[in-house]
């Protein structure tokens, strides 16, 4: 009679930790979903700067930000002066051959003759932190600029909104509030900004 009881006893409770899960996990999708839908939206909402180095060489990598700086002091004001991500997309599309004679021209002055490729492409990126801002993972929309070979490590900022030029540029005409909650609220989106790189990381491989 004992074991008969231990058996209800044990089935009863293995139920009960089934719905616990359940429920659990229903709150977490649920608290998810509205963050996964604002980190849609700021993916769709940003163009991202990437400069790819020739190598991981000391002098390659300091040319890479000599590039870098060029290159946003040449076209700097022009993205400020962007008032919407799509105006931000066609005028990089406008000015890409400028953008390769500005960093072809950037690298002959330092004593190099790497080639330089430029364009529009969809690139993933990890979670990453720039000057007080969080950026989820995922698929953005970046100028791509490979030195060289492009096998060193890259540097990266936020062309639009202008974070990169401005990081105390007012974001509130740029973005809405919930994305502007998101990336300002690292601290309170610690362990869902881990949960999205990690489904990003495993969607990536299917």
């Amino acid at each position: 009679m004992d074991a008969f009881l231990n058996i209800i006893k044990n089935t009863y409770l293995s139920k009960i930790s089934v719905v616990v899960s359940c429920v659990i996990i229903l709150v977490c999708l649920v608290s998810m979903s509205r963050f996964n839908v604002n980190c849609q939206k700021i993916r769709s909402d940003v163009l991202r700067l990437h400069v790819i180095a020739n190598s991981d060489s000391e002098v390659d990598q300091s040319l890479k930000l000599k590039v870098r700086d060029r290159i946003l002091s040449e076209t700097g004001d022009l993205f400020l002066a962007s008032t919407s991500y799509e105006e931000a997309v066609e005028l990089t599309d406008k000015i890409l051959p400028q953008i390769i004679d500005v960093a072809e021209n950037e690298i002959r002055l330092n004593g190099f003759d790497y080639s330089v490729q430029a364009k529009l492409d969809y690139t993933h990126f990890d979670t990453r932190h720039y000057d007080g801002y969080t950026l989820p993972a995922g698929e953005y929309l970046a100028l791509n600029v490979t030195i060289g070979e492009g096998k060193g490590q890259n540097w990266w900022c936020v062309m639009f909104p202008s974070i990169c030029l401005s990081p105390s540029l007012d974001l509130d005409d740029k973005l809405s509030d919930d994305e502007i909650d998101l990336i300002k609220g690292y601290e309170n989106y610690k362990i869902k900004f881990k949960l999205v790189e990690w489904y990003e990381k495993v969607a990536s491989i299917f």
